[in-house]
C-alpha cells in the first residue's frame, strides 16, 4: 500500500496554531490504516508456517511424564557405556544423581497429577453447582448479587480440531453463541472475541445461525434480542438474525459483538505507526498532533475500545497476541486446568470482577 497521499486533501481543515485540524488528522490516519489492514490477509488455519498457539489437552500431563522417564531411561545406559572406563566413580556417582533427578521428577509429577485432579473435580462441582439451564432469570439472578458488572467482556477462545469435542468450526461458534446469551442475560452490552486464526470472521453466517438458535432457546421465539456483529479489521458488520429479520441495525442493539484475531494485535499498532511517521515526514500531519490521546482515539477507532475484563477459557495465562494496548486497564481471568466454556468459568470471573479495585496513575 502506498502511504502518500496528496495534501489537498486537508485543505480547508487548517487551525492558525499548527496548520492543522485533530479532526481531519484523526480522520486521515484511521482511512489510511483501514485502507491498509482491509489489504492484510487473515491467518490461514491450514498453513503449517504460522506463528504456533499452544494446544490444550488433559492427555498434556500423562504425555509429559511419560516423555520424561523414558528420556532419562535412554541417557542412562548411554551414560552408563560412556563411563565404564572412567573407574568405578563415574557409575556410581551417576546412579546416585540419576536416582535424586527422578526421585524429584516423581514427587512433582504426584504434586501435578493431585493438582490437575483437584481442580477438574472443582470444575466439576462448579458446573454442577451453577447450571442456568438455559434460564436468563437464573443468570441474572446470579448476577445481580455482585456489586458491579463489567460493561464491555471480552473472551479468549480457542480453535478446537474436528476430532476434540465441541471442536470445528461448529463448536467454536456454539460457543461464542452460549456466551452472548450469558452476557445478554447478565446485562453486558459490550462482548468481544478473540480467536488467534480469525475463524469465526470467515464464518460469520455460521456465527448469526447459532447464536440465532441459542438466544431463541434462552428468550424464546417472541423475545429474540438484537444483536450487532462487527469485525473492526474489515470494517464491516452484520445486524439482527441470520436471516436479516432485524432490519439493517439502524436501532440500537441490545448487545454488540466484535470479532477480533492477530491482526488486530500487534500488526494493527504497527500499521498505525507506518502511517503516522509517513504523514509526518510528507507535512500532513503536525507532530504536536501526535500524543497519547490521538493513538488511544485512532486505535479505539480501528479496534474498539479496551474492555473491562478478559476471561481466557483455557488452563493458562496466554493471551495469545491479544491486543496489548487493550490490555493496559483489563481484568483477566482464567482456571487452571479448565479447557472448556463453562457458566461456571463465567461466573466465577464476573465475582471476582466484582471485588476488584482499579487505581489509575498509581
Amino acid at each position: 500500500m502506498s502511504l502518500e497521499m496528496k495534501t489537498t486533501e486537508l485543505e480547508g481543515s487548517q487551525s492558525p496554531e499548527n496548520g492543522f485540524s485533530t479532526e481531519a488528522s484523526q480522520e486521515l490516519v484511521y482511512n489510511l490504516v483501514q485502507q491498509s489492514q482491509q489489504d492484510v490477509s487473515e491467518v490461514p488455519t491450514d498453513v503449517d508456517h504460522r506463528s504456533p498457539v499452544p494446544a490444550y489437552s488433559s492427555d498434556t500431563f500423562f504425555t509429559t511424564l511419560y516423555n520424561l522417564l523414558r528420556n532419562l531411561t535412554s541417557s542412562g545406559s548411554q551414560t552408563k557405556g560412556e563411563g565404564e572406563g572412567s573407574g568405578a566413580s563415574g557409575p556410581i556417582s551417576y546412579y546416585i544423581y540419576h536416582s535424586i533427578l527422578v526421585f524429584l521428577y516423581l514427587l512433582m509429577s504426584v504434586y501435578r497429577f493431585y493438582e490437575y485432579t483437584y481442580n477438574r473435580l472443582k470444575l466439576r462441582f462448579l458446573n454442577l453447582a451453577y447450571n442456568p439451564s438455559r434460564t436468563p432469570s437464573l443468570i441474572n439472578s446470579d448476577v445481580n448479587k455482585l456489586p458491579k458488572i463489567p460493561y464491555r467482556l471480552s473472551a479468549i477462545l480457542n480453535f478446537k480440531s474436528e476430532q476434540e469435542e465441541n471442536g470445528g468450526v461448529e463448536g467454536l461458534c456454539n460457543d461464542a453463541a452460549e456466551l452472548t446469551a450469558w452476557c445478554l442475560s447478565s446485562g453486558i452490552p459490550n462482548f468481544s472475541i478473540y480467536e488467534y486464526h480469525g475463524v469465526l470472521k470467515k464464518h460469520v453466517p455460521e456465527l448469526r445461525r447459532s447464536i440465532h438458535r441459542k438466544l431463541v432457546a434462552y428468550f424464546g421465539t417472541s423475545n429474540v434480542p438484537t444483536y450487532l456483529i462487527k469485525i473492526p479489521h474489515l470494517n464491516m458488520s452484520y445486524a439482527g438474525s441470520y436471516d436479516g429479520e432485524y432490519g439493517d441495525g439502524e436501532d440500537k442493539p441490545d448487545i454488540e459483538i466484535s470479532l477480533l484475531s492477530v491482526v488486530d494485535g500487534r500488526p494493527t499498532i504497527v500499521e498505525l505507526t507506518k502511517v503516522i511517521s509517513q504523514l509526518s515526514k510528507n507535512h500532513e500531519l503536525s507532530y504536536k498532533d501526535i500524543n497519547m490521546k490521538f493513538i488511544d482515539q485512532e486505535l479505539q477507532q480501528l479496534v474498539g475500545p479496551e474492555p473491562d475484563l478478559i476471561v481466557l477459557f483455557q488452563p493458562y495465562l496466554n493471551l495469545q497476541g491479544y491486543p496489548p494496548w487493550h490490555t493496559r486497564l483489563s481484568e483477566m481471568y482464567w482456571e487452571p486446568d479448565n479447557d472448556g466454556v463453562s457458566y461456571a468459568v463465567f461466573l466465577r470471573a464476573l465475582q471476582k470482577y466484582s471485588t476488584c479495585k482499579v487505581n489509575i496513575g498509581r
